[in-house]
């Protein structure tokens, strides 16, 4: 069941990013986004920052000092 996670966890990880990449370009090309458009944006970005939390909170959860913590 791990590895389904992992898996999953990695394919939404990919997807968010692929996501912000198209939406860098667009304004590359095409300038400001519209506002109606920024706040969809700014969902993807912090749903990012929740994947990343997520992940360190796991990784400090397996690992630990010769003392059992930090």
């Amino acid at each position: 069941m791990t590895d389904k996670q992992q898996d999953s966890g990695a394919e939404e990880w990919d997807n968010l990013l692929s996501h912000l990449r198209q939406i860098r370009e667009q304004v590359r090309q095409q300038g400001p986004l519209p506002d109606h458009e920024k706040q969809e944006v700014a969902n993807v970005f912090h749903r990012g920052l929740e994947l990343l939390e997520n992940q360190v909170r796991d990784m400090e959860g397996g690992l630990r000092g010769s003392s059992g913590r930090w």
